[in-house]
């Protein structure tokens, strides 16, 4: 009767080993050494802020609006304060990784429709 089963295994009773490796470790080495990746050239503290904030400004304006549709004025008023200080708080991220405020001018002044 019962279930169960002969041998030694980690149950009790028995002695387990702990798994063995039967493959060694690998070692990755690159074509001459070099790394796969670059390290990218922007700081990811800046870019992450700038698209988190630029959508949390987005996603504000579009509750702002449905606010205001359903007659929430004081809810409509926050987030539109909230959104506002977002996309401040996204155009200071995206200065700061440009490193000067006049790369972020000119990235305004020029319009390339077909540019993704």
């Amino acid at each position: 009767g019962g279930g169960r089963r002969g041998g030694r295994g980690k149950g009790r009773g028995g002695r387990g080993r702990g798994e063995r490796t039967v493959v060694p470790d690998a070692e990755f080495t690159s074509y001459y050494g070099r790394p796969v990746l670059n390290t990218p050239a922007w700081k990811p503290l800046n870019i992450g802020g700038y698209f988190f904030l630029g959508g949390l400004a987005g996603a504000g304006s579009v509750l702002a609006a449905g606010a205001d549709l359903t007659g929430r004025s004081a809810t409509a008023r926050a987030l539109k304060v909230s959104s506002t200080v977002a996309v401040a708080g996204s155009a200071a991220a995206l200065i700061h990784d440009l490193g000067r405020p006049a790369r972020f001018v000119n990235m305004l002044r020029v319009l390339k429709p077909t540019s993704p």
